[in-house]
């Protein structure tokens, strides 16, 4: 069932809390810079510092990859849906926020339910960071969240999931492994 409401929040500039695999991440519409510096501010957050994008499907990342053979795909889906992350070659188009110095960006297609329905659901691709302080623990319960929040960010109820750590994160070019 698409949820039109929340994505229209999401295109304005709003910004999501929601669970996820291991914690409480915050989301918001790739393509929204005021949305972006709202999460830079609320994490305290390096402007320096990527984002990674979830999604429920290849073609919501469409506008931010380059167009993969059917070997890359299969390459891909041999981790998804789950908690793996691919950083991957984007679009010479694609945000600045969302690449790395090698015009790269990092994508998942998550397992965790909550997760993927909040991706098929609003029909977009959207950004994906732990709520918390840069560099301090990520909050784990609601009530965390509802002290680290403020009164602009929607809270999307539900439990976390039960991996103990972040999604592993793997360059894949060359395979090599960023996050473990």
């Amino acid at each position: 069932m698409k949820n039109h409401r929340l994505k229209r929040f999401l295109i304005r500039g709003g910004v999501i809390i929601y669970p996820t695999e291991s914690c409480f991440g915050i989301g918001c519409d790739p393509k929204n810079i005021h949305a972006i510096n709202k999460i830079m501010v609320l994490k305290k957050r390096n402007i320096k510092k990527n984002f990674l994008l979830i999604s429920s499907s290849l073609k919501q990342l469409d506008s931010y990859i380059n167009n993969l053979t059917q070997t890359q795909i299969d390459k891909l889906f041999k981790k998804w849906p789950g908690p793996h992350t691919w950083v991957i070659n984007a679009k010479e188009n694609c945000k600045p926020w969302l690449t790395n110095h090698s015009n790269q960006i990092a994508i998942r297609i998550p397992s965790f339910l909550s997760c993927f329905n909040l991706c098929k659901n609003t029909g977009m691709a959207l950004i994906s960071t732990s709520a918390n302080l840069s560099g301090k623990k990520t909050l784990k319960n609601y009530r965390e969240v509802c002290r680290f929040s403020n009164r602009h960010v929607r809270l999307i109820k539900g439990q976390i999931g039960k991996q103990k750590k972040p999604s592993t994160i793997q360059d894949f070019a060359t395979g090599k492994i960023l996050r473990k």
